[in-house]
C-alpha cells in the first residue's frame, strides 16, 4: 500500500517517462528518454557512453516491463506503474539495485561531461533538462545542495542513487530526493 506522497511522486515519474503523453509507457518512451538525455548532454548516440546509456535504459525497460506489465500488452499503464514500482522498490526488492544502479551509472557517466567522476551543479542541471523537469536553475541549485550529502559541491553516484531511492521509496515529506523532478 502506498501513501499519498509516494503516489504523487510515482505519478510525476510516470508522466516524465510517458514522452508522447498517451498515458502508457512503452519501449518508444524509454528510447525517447535516452535520446533526450543524449541530446541535452551533447553526447553522440553511437559513442561508447551513448551506447552504454541506451543499453542501460533498454535493460531497465526489460526489467520494468517484465515486472510491471501485468496484462502483457507491451505497455505499462499508470496503475501498473504505481502498483509495480511500489512492490519492486518501495518494499525493498532487489530489482532496484539490479535495474536502477546500472542505468544510473550509465547516465551519470555522460552527465559527467568533464570526466572527473563526479557531477557538478551545471552538469546536474543539464541532465535535469533531459527529464523535462520544471526546475529553474535556482531550484536545481537548491535540490543539488540538498542531495550533496557530504557538502563537497559535487554529486557522487552514491549520492544520486540515494536521492533516486528516496524518490521511489520514501514517504518522508522533507526527504531531499522528493524534489528530484520538481516540486510536488
Amino acid at each position: 500500500m502506498t501513501n499519498d506522497l509516494l503516489d504523487r511522486k510515482l505519478d510525476r515519474a510516470f508522466a516524465h517517462l510517458d514522452s508522447n503523453g498517451d498515458q502508457v509507457i512503452d519501449e518508444h518512451d524509454i528510447i525517447g528518454l535516452g535520446s533526450r538525455l543524449l541530446s541535452a548532454l551533447s553526447e553522440p548516440a553511437d559513442s561508447p557512453k551513448g551506447t552504454a546509456v541506451m543499453g542501460g535504459l533498454v535493460d531497465f525497460w526489460q526489467d520494468l516491463f517484465t515486472e510491471l506489465d501485468l496484462d502483457r500488452d507491451g505497455k505499462v499503464t499508470t496503475e501498473e506503474y504505481r502498483t509495480g514500482m511500489t512492490r519492486l522498490y518501495a518494499q525493498g526488492g532487489p530489482t532496484y539495485d539490479r535495474s536502477f544502479r546500472p542505468m544510473m551509472r550509465a547516465i551519470l557517466t555522460i552527465a559527467d561531461t568533464d570526466g572527473d567522476g563526479r557531477i557538478s551543479p551545471e552538469e546536474f542541471h543539464a541532465a535535469q533538462l533531459a527529464f523535462d523537469t520544471e526546475l529553474s536553475p535556482e531550484d536545481t541549485e537548491t535540490l543539488f545542495a540538498r542531495i550533496d550529502a557530504d557538502h563537497d559541491g559535487f554529486l557522487s553516484v552514491d549520492e544520486l542513487l540515494g536521492a533516486v531511492r528516496e524518490y521511489y521509496t520514501g514517504t518522508e515529506e522533507d526527504a531531499p530526493g522528493n524534489l528530484l523532478f520538481g516540486e510536488l
